[in-house]
């Protein structure tokens, strides 16, 4: 027989339909996650709804047009108005009362409220989809990467302290008692952590005394390793920063050079180990089908050495995330004028496996034992905020 159940658990109240949707609503009445028939949507800071499935081992995520979107959120709701609450605890009937007051009209004000706290919408790192952001600066100091050209048009700024004093307090007030459903911070926009190092031993302080969660960042490879040092990485893990997301996204140096990445790839190779020595935490992107089917082979073997060099232990990841050529101009003008093959999402799922592959094997031949961390397949567009 089918039931409806319901759980609360971390901040996120889960119903149950029978046996063929749940839907998850943090305890301000905002919809996370939706599933139904085995398809499972995700809903996003700036209320877009994204299908998110898996295709023969291919990620598939898809943004869902507007009307069919309002009409999943109304079903949600009504999930929630439909629920029998005899049985169920005085807290719970509490959130399941929050949720069944909303309506379209107010989502759609809510996310307008959310989008507003922020300068610009980003793409977050794999997996902080479910964090609260929170905006120390805008930009990016080095802007000139190919696959990140949503930065092109902006310049670097951070916020003074006394600005994203008042930016946590604005976002603690519209999240409200969703704030239960976050259990990180990350600290944005795409290098944060090249503002002015008293202004982030600071900011990182208001972080935790005001919601006392760990603190994930990113940075460019660019800047800012020219702008800290080992004793500023101490620093910051001492004042609460747990993870560092670097964007590697190839280990070639021909794919790298072919898009006008300045980059010193054993400088790179340097500040990860240096940040290791601190007992910061890492998450290494590298993305899939970069150089296309031309660099093929030196973009997993390249990606494999520098990685088989890293001092990754527990706690780190490296994520695997596919290209998307045709969201970005730059990247099809460069590939076209070298000839790279975009490649299929087939041959990008066997380049995926791939890469699993000789990451390990490369880091069994480097340093003589397994690596110890996750190499997961990931998709940026699931992070989109």
């Amino acid at each position: 027989m089918n039931r409806s159940l319901i759980r609360m658990n971390n901040g996120i109240l889960t119903i149950a339909s029978g046996n063929e949707e749940v839907a998850n609503f943090d305890f301000q009445g905002r919809l996370l996650f939706y599933t139904s028939s085995g398809v499972t949507y995700r809903r996003s800071y700036a209320g877009l709804l994204y299908r998110l499935a898996w295709d023969n081992d291919l990620r598939v995520v898809e943004k869902i047009p507007p009307s069919e979107a309002e009409t999943i959120i109304k079903r949600t709701l009504e999930m929630a108005r439909n629920f029998p609450t005899q049985e169920i605890t005085p807290e719970e009937k509490s959130v399941v009362s929050t949720v069944s007051s909303r309506d379209v009209s107010w989502v759609d004000s809510d996310a307008a409220s959310l989008v507003n706290l922020y300068s610009r919408i980003p793409v977050l790192p794999p997996d902080q989809a479910s964090s609260l952001y929170l905006e120390l600066a805008t930009g990016c100091r080095w802007n000139r990467c190919t696959v990140c050209s949503s930065y092109n048009s902006r310049e670097f700024n951070g916020r003074t302290i006394d600005e994203f004093r008042e930016h946590i307090s604005k976002v603690k007030a519209v999240m409200g008692k969703g704030l239960h459903s976050r259990k990180s911070v990350f600290l944005g926009d795409a290098n944060a952590l090249d503002v002015d190092q008293k202004v982030l031993l600071q900011a990182l302080d208001d972080v935790k005394s005001e919601l006392n969660l760990p603190v994930f960042a990113a940075f460019d490879v660019f800047t800012t390793p020219k702008r800290k040092n080992m004793i500023h990485y101490r620093d910051l893990k001492e004042h609460g920063l747990e993870r560092i997301f670097v964007f590697l996204e190839s280990g070639s140096y021909k794919v790298i050079k072919l898009f006008n990445q300045h980059i010193n790839i054993t400088e790179t190779l340097n500040i990860v180990n240096n940040i290791k020595d601190y007992g910061i935490s890492v998450s290494i992107v590298l993305m899939v089908g970069m150089g296309g089917r031309k660099f093929n082979e030196d973009h997993i073997t390249g990606s494999a050495n520098i990685i088989s060099q890293m001092n990754l232990e527990r706690g780190d990841m490296i994520f695997l995330s596919p290209v998307v050529e045709e969201d970005d101009e730059t990247y099809l003008e460069i590939s076209r004028k070298n000839g790279l093959g975009n490649m299929t999402p087939e041959e990008k799922r066997q380049q995926t496996e791939n890469l699993i592959t000789s990451i390990k094997d490369a880091y069994r031949g480097m340093n003589g034992k397994e690596l110890d961390v996750p190499v997961v397949k990931y998709d940026l567009r699931e992070s989109i905020f």
